[in-house]
């Protein structure tokens, strides 16, 4: 669970005089109300809900000075439309059932491109797919071969002068500039095998203009540098090695992202947000030895969350010494970690509000059964602000370790002392308190605690 600051200006002002209307009609769609909401990267902010009446019929003004990107129509828990609102009037009309098949734009140039080009991207990504495939296991001395390697180049070539042709002719569109950072390179038929991935990886930034910061109101960016990382995955390769082939394309987005700091500042923090989600502590060490937040002179809100977290990320490193502390258990007794007599140690931040905690926390409690305490204490440090909440689920879930808390959530002090910023936080400590590892999952846990013979 993050504790998460937001990061954004949904409503930068705009001199505008003009109330813009987006009209929709959902057939199937029950009478009620449907959420809207504003996207800034991997963050949607939920800002109004719309009345619907009983034939699915619903209407909104977007305010004078509302951002120009993407927005979320949430029409129910499961089903959603994304709309690129950019200073023109939006009407369409779809059924609840066939979403995006039966959608229809009557007004909004910007969305008839957009979902103009996602359909025949769509189209094009699977057939294109599935004659790769096909190539790449057909005998190439069968005539068959030749047309099925035309027919693929075929596809590719209509559909990159399809895109030329789109984002040449509505240059001046937000529609124009998201196609750009979505296009994925295709590499010819002749390209095959392994070399088909160094081809996506040598060309995939090639379109992409990271100094329009008005993408990142949209879902583009983050979505690429996903999948600019997915090339480098590889199931077969161990945690460490794996950790190695992510370097090598981190290395890779904070050259290309470097040139607005708007976007290189959201970068970042996306990429130690994720890796630090799965334990990549090798990853993360990199991004903060080599992440630049001096090349502007400009100071903002994100920068300096930003810097307070890679400042985190490095005095907390695998390494380092974790500071001592004194603390209240549940028993009203005070306990210094440094004074624990046993070997190692398992630092846990974690709350019974997180449903990861809650989650992670009994599968510990059962591996804790097992291990020598003389070789494996664990320190359970809340940030729950409820005693009756935390007495009950230590009881409930046999959390027979050292429990403290002071009841403050994320102001605690111990909690402040390590700037924990997402709980479960954990750290592995030798017992002159150095950090030997932070396992992000239960799974981490019992690898790092095997692999020093902690586990059996």
């Amino acid at each position: 669970m993050k504790k998460t600051l937001l990061l954004f200006l949904l409503f930068p002002l705009v001199l505008q005089s003009q109330d813009f209307q987006l009209k929709g009609t959902v057939r199937g769609l029950q009478a009620g109300k449907i959420g809207i909401s504003g996207f800034y990267g991997t963050e949607q902010k939920a800002f109004d809900s719309i009345p619907v009446n009983d034939v699915g019929y619903f209407e909104y003004s977007f305010a004078p000075d509302v951002q120009t990107g993407m927005y979320r129509l949430r029409l129910n828990k499961n089903i959603f439309i994304d709309v690129i609102f950019n200073r023109e009037n939006i009407v369409f009309t779809t059924n609840i059932n066939h979403i995006i098949d039966s959608l229809v734009f009557l007004q909004s140039d910007e969305n008839k491109l957009y979902y103009e080009y996602m359909n025949r991207r769509n189209i094009t990504d699977y057939k294109t797919h599935l004659l790769s495939q096909f190539i790449s296991d057909y005998p190439s001395d069968d005539p068959f071969y030749k047309i099925a390697c035309q027919k693929y180049d075929t596809l590719r070539t209509e559909f990159i002068d399809f895109v030329n042709g789109l984002t040449e002719q509505n240059k001046t569109t937000f529609t124009a500039g998201y196609i750009n950072m979505d296009f994925s390179p295709i590499p010819p038929s002749s390209v095959i095998g392994m070399q088909r991935i160094d081809y996506v990886r040598a060309h995939f930034f090639d379109r992409m203009d990271f100094s329009d910061t008005a993408m990142l109101y949209s879902d583009v960016i983050s979505g690429k540098i996903l999948q600019y990382l997915s090339l480098y995955q590889n199931n077969r390769l161990s945690k460490d090695m794996l950790q190695l082939e992510f370097i090598k394309a981190v290395k890779v987005i904070m050259e290309e992202t470097k040139v607005n700091q708007e976007i290189y500042e959201f970068a970042m923090d996306f990429l130690i947000n994720g890796f630090e989600s799965y334990g990549f502590e090798r990853v993360i060490t990199y991004i903060a030895d080599n992440i630049d937040l001096e090349t502007t002179c400009e100071n903002s809100e994100r920068k300096a969350t930003l810097e307070k977290k890679v400042e985190s990320l490095k005095k907390f490193a695998v390494g380092k010494k974790a500071p001592d502390f004194t603390a209240t258990d549940l028993d009203g007794n005070e306990v210094t970690l440094s004074e624990v007599p046993s070997e190692y140690m398992l630092l846990v931040f974690w709350a019974t509000w997180c449903p990861h905690c809650t989650n992670i926390v009994p599968q510990l409690a059962g591996l804790y059964q097992s291990v020598n305490k003389d070789t494996l204490q664990v320190l359970a440090v809340s940030l729950d602000d409820t005693k009756e909440d935390l007495e009950g689920f230590v009881k409930n879930n046999n959390l027979n370790w050292i429990n403290v808390c002071d009841f403050k959530k994320w102001k605690g002090d111990v909690v402040e002392a390590y700037d924990v910023f997402a709980t479960p936080t954990i750290f592995l400590l030798y017992k002159d308190r150095t950090i030997l590892a932070k396992p992000a999952t239960f799974n981490d846990i019992k690898n790092v605690l095997t692999e020093r013979h902690i586990l059996h």
